[in-house]
């Protein structure tokens, strides 16, 4: 009996194994991500219910034993995750698709990271998906129309030149208005924007509002930018080559472009005849645009190569790249090197260390002249003679022209029209050289050094306790030429001129961070506690030689006279102490407050430290369990913060008292005894012992909300930013050898609306559509100015259109006379005598209706700040097609544009009126005196569009190749700015201060660039 019983169970167990091997089989497959079909490593690969499992490979394979009937579910942070039913398939691949709810999940914050949705702080993000495959010479470029409340304009558009950026509008009016820059933990000049290779950047935060950026303390008035730049990682070295070739050109202005014809076509139908002065320009011929020679264009290329890899315990990053601008001037030329790495290293489960090292070279060759003051050449006028131009020549006054010579207005004077002596011509209207004279004949260079890097050490103190020392900095070397040649200039070798200078900053930090991070129950805490010391040491010296007879030596040593040297030298020291509290409840309840205490000895004794403490709430609506089964809303949370932050950074125009303010300082002087000139030292300036930091006190209230699992999300962000105790220079008696003297004094406020709109439109296998929307507006207000509101201001005191700085209004308005009509032709001395001219004066409006016109008819007639700023960008992908744009904006700005005084000759006599015959010359004023040139500056940009195709990577892979995209791409396509807009770019104003702000004369045009570009991963 117990024989049949064992050999039954012995049959049994062999059946049922006979069964279970046939059940159980092996299935393989590839995972990818679905967007773009890369192969996905790391993914994890579970049979639901059961302990068996895999990882996908560095090529997204796997293998797992399963049998039919089996659940497949695949897994990866910030995907969906999917699951496949198993039906005998013998390979399953699988396109994991992003979980828009989980998108952005970890921010970099000051001194660490946090998750997105424990965020309580205004903080912007970008990813490197968005910036690396924009084909734009520089990462401030690149950031257009990225973040809501970020502003980045072009005020100069030569290659390779710095953009203007601020955050949430300007609050300091003798201060630094700009962000804070700090790269993978080190602060760094704003300079350093240029020098970053986009390709590099992994991610880049904005911390806009006073809760976040406090923890920066007296350097983070104008908010944060910071950027941390690509890691390495696990797994097999990966090389990236990215690369494009593109065209720029300018977007030139139809207004400027004046034209012998048309002028000539307009003076007939109003005269019914040619002057003499017209048939002349008809015999001579010439009729070609100044923008069409100076505006001449140029190449753009890059190169980039990278290395990622390393080990489970080290990891590294490496790159090299070039970059060659030659910019939309003439002249204009741009050459970027830049070589990183990265390493970190876990020497055991306690203990790591790293190091980053980013060293760029910068070569350029600037645009040396004036835009406005080149073009406003006479279209009739050649570049150089050839022989036609010479047969004009008045030989008699320059005998020495030679064909090829450059070609000046008063070569073609004194001209017989008519052969027989009766009628000599003028065609001239300046004595100045030829345009292109002044900038080919000009040669001005800038050299860049830049290094900066960091070296750490962390320790694993106990579980969730860690303490990090780390040391960082950064050093430049700056070196400027510019040789003024002996044809440059109408003077000749009497102008000739050498400058040189060099600049050398080096900046060593010092910091340790102590960081506890733990979980309690429900209860989440983080906690900072960091101090840091930088030193800053400064070294310039310049030199000016003249007395060049030729060009054949530039050198100093060639200059029979050094008409001027400089040299100085600037040490700064800052000691900071910091600390932060992040605290969570169950994710639904969040708060965090911080303090930093900076010490600086830019400020007087008596006020050497200033204290910027800061705290904020959220509310995860969401959360809440009447919430969390909800369809509909899948985010919901509430934000609210309020901090301080400081501005220990001055901007006077006088790099020595930017840098002892506080002090009592003494500048070299000469003083004459008798016969006797004697070298000696006098006061440059009035010491403050008093003086102390700018104070922003900023509170901000948002909502973050997303619907369909988030298939609709954003944020609104409400804001008020209050400056105080700005540094002002304040008028003074001048009994004590002074006008002014800085004292803290005065308050700005900003006050704005941010709001972040993103929808996943559509998105499957094949297919998604994303649209993201941003706008901003901010409305700036000078609250108090020391006593001195309604200060009346110009920039030039030969043109003097005029600012107000009045109270209640904005930090800066235009001043001046209200148009009425303009003065009929009729009335003018020469209105055809130079081609495009206009008259220089108009009739403007009685105020006050006193029957006379003087300064009590003046009013505000404008000021420089947008009332909104946006941008609107789609980006659509299809299978393995990308296509994306976008459009970005700016709406409500004013600029005062001096350009059509140049442009339009309205100081040439000709365009005065006839003081004669005109009626009424009492209410008559200049235009630059009026709204006649105070312009709309809003604008429209289509300021990137892209198309780009992924080869198949059963194509690629037998060449070894992991992705490879070709694309081309343009920037500013379309670019359109308001009617009455007659300049070249409305955001190119130039920087008199904050107190003349919107001042524009001339400036660079906008670069309509098209690239093909190509990027490979193998």
């Amino acid at each position: 009996m117990k024989l049949k019983f064992s050999l039954v169970v012995i049959v049994a167990l062999c059946f049922h194994s006979f069964v279970f091997a046939q059940d159980n089989y092996k299935v393989t497959g590839t995972v990818v991500t679905a967007n773009d079909n890369i192969p996905f490593p790391g993914v994890n690969v579970l049979v639901v219910g059961t302990s068996n499992g895999a990882t996908t490979d560095f090529d997204g394979n796997y293998s797992i034993t399963v049998k039919k009937g089996d659940v497949l579910q695949f897994s990866y942070v910030g995907f969906v995750t999917q699951t496949v039913i198993v039906d005998n398939q013998q390979t399953i691949n699988v396109g994991l698709v992003e979980d828009a709810s989980k998108l952005d999940e970890i921010v970099v914050i000051g001194y660490g990271t946090q998750s997105r949705e424990k965020i309580t702080g205004a903080i912007g993000k970008v990813k490197n998906e968005d910036l690396d495959q924009i084909a734009v010479g520089t990462a401030n470029e690149a950031l257009v129309g990225q973040v809501a409340g970020l502003n980045v304009q072009a005020t100069e558009s030569e290659a390779g030149s710095e953009s203007t950026i601020t955050i949430r509008g300007v609050g300091s009016i003798a201060g630094r208005n700009g962000p804070l820059l700090v790269v993978d933990g080190v602060v760094l000049e704003s300079s350093f924007l240029t020098s970053i290779d986009v390709n590099d950047i992994a991610s880049v935060e904005v911390l806009k509002d006073a809760s976040s950026a406090a923890i920066y303390g007296s350097r983070a008035v104008g908010g944060v930018v910071i950027i941390t730049t690509k890691e390495g990682k696990e797994g097999k070295t990966q090389f990236t080559y990215n690369t494009f070739t593109g065209f720029k050109e300018a977007i030139k202005s139809e207004d400027y472009d004046l034209s012998v014809a048309d002028h000539h076509a307009r003076e007939l139908a109003s005269t019914g005849e040619l002057s003499l002065r017209s048939q002349y320009r008809e015999l001579l011929g010439v009729d070609e645009s100044w923008q069409d020679r100076v505006f001449d264009g140029g190449k753009i290329e890059s190169h980039f190569l990278s290395a990622r890899g390393g080990s489970k315990r080290t990891k590294f990053n490496t790159s090299l790249s070039y970059l060659h601008d030659e910019g939309v001037l003439v002249t204009d030329d741009y050459k970027k090197y830049n070589f990183k790495f990265k390493v970190d290293t876990e020497v055991n489960d306690n203990f790591k260390f790293g190091a980053n090292l980013s060293p760029s070279v910068t070569n350029r060759r600037r645009f040396d002249g004036s835009v406005h003051d080149i073009l406003r050449q006479q279209p009739w006028l050649p570049t150089y003679h050839d022989a036609n131009s010479i047969q004009f020549v008045d030989f008699n006054t320059f005998p020495d022209v030679q064909i090829g010579d450059y070609a000046q207005e008063r070569h073609f004077d004194n001209f017989d029209l008519f052969g027989d002596g009766s009628e000599l011509v003028d065609l001239s209207s300046t004595s100045n050289t030829n345009p292109l004279a002044k900038v080919q004949e000009r040669h001005r260079t800038e050299e860049n050094f830049r290094i900066y890097g960091k070296f750490y050490g962390q320790y694993k103190l106990a579980e969730g306790l860690d303490f990090r020392l780390s040391l960082g900095g950064d050093y430049q070397d700056r070196r400027q030429r510019r040789y003024e040649g002996v044809l440059a200039s109408r003077n000749g070798a009497s102008d000739a001129s050498l400058e040189i200078s060099s600049r050398n900053r080096t900046h060593i930090l010092t910091e340790a961070l102590l960081t506890y991070d733990k979980s309690f129950g429900s209860h989440d805490i983080n906690v900072v506690l960091g101090t840091s010391a930088e030193t800053f040491d400064t070294t310039y010296e310049s030199a000016t030689g003249i007395g060049f007879t030729n060009d054949l030596l530039q050198t100093l040593s060639a200059a029979p006279i050094i008409s001027a040297k400089e040299s100085y030298e600037i040490e700064e020291r800052l000691l900071s102490y910091f600390g932060r509290v992040n605290w969570s409840f169950e994710n639904k309840y969040l708060a965090s407050v911080s303090l930093r205490a900076d010490g600086s000895s830019v400020f007087g004794a008596n006020n050497k430290y200033g204290f910027f403490p800061a705290a904020s709430v959220g509310w995860n609506i969401a959360k809440e369990d009447f919430l969390l089964d909800s369809d509909f809303l899948s985010t919901l949370k509430l934000r609210g913060s309020y901090g301080f932050t400081g501005n220990k950074d001055l901007d006077v125009n006088n790099i020595i008292i930017e840098s002892y303010p506080s002090l009592q300082l003494y500048g070299s002087e000469t003083a004459v005894n008798g016969t006797a000139i004697n070298n000696g030292f006098a006061p440059i300036n009035i010491a403050n012992p008093d003086l102390k930091w700018e104070r922003v006190r900023e509170v901000n209230a948002a909502i973050d909300f997303g619907f369909y699992n988030n298939r609709i999300s954003g944020a609104l962000d409400v804001y008020n930013k209050k400056s105080d105790q700005l540094l002002l220079n304040v008028p003074i008696s001048t009994i004590t050898g002074f006008r002014d003297a800085l004292v803290n004094r005065g308050a700005v406020e900003n006050r704005g609306v941010e709001l972040e709109l993103r929808t996943i439109n559509i998105t499957n296998q094949d297919f998604k559509w994303t649209t993201t929307l941003l706008g901003s507006t901010n409305k700036n207000e000078l609250v108090d100015f020391g006593g001195a509101s309604g200060l009346i201001s110009n920039v030039d005191d030969k043109r003097a259109a005029e600012w107000i700085n009045l109270q209640g209004q904005p930090i800066s308005s235009f001043y001046g006379f209200v148009v009425d009509r303009e003065i009929p032709e009729e009335f003018i001395v020469d209105p055809y005598r130079l081609v495009g001219a206009q008259a220089q004066d108009v009739y403007v409006k009685d105020l006050n209706g006193d029957g006379v016109i003087d300064d009590d008819d003046k009013t505000i007639i404008g000021d420089p700040y947008p009332e909104l700023i946006w941008s609107i960008a789609n980006d659509f992908r299809y299978k393995n097609i990308d296509f994306s744009f976008t459009f970005q904006g700016s709406y409500g700005g004013q600029v005062r544009n001096m350009t059509d005084q140049y442009i339009f000759n309205h100081f040439n006599s000709s365009q005065d009126f006839n003081q004669n015959t005109t009626p009424d010359q009492g209410f008559i004023r200049e235009k630059i005196f009026t709204d006649a040139i105070i312009q709309d500056a809003s604008y429209v940009a289509l300021r990137t569009v892209s198309l780009g195709y992924t080869l198949d990577t059963s194509i690629v892979e037998k060449l070894g190749v992991r992705k490879t995209r070709v694309y081309a791409t343009a920037q500013n396509l379309f670019f359109a700015t308001a009617d009455g807009y007659t300049g070249w770019n409305p955001e190119a104003i130039r920087d008199e201060g904050v107190l003349n702000e919107g001042y524009q004369r001339g400036g660079s045009p906008v670069a309509r660039t098209i690239s093909l570009g190509l990027n490979v991963e193998f």
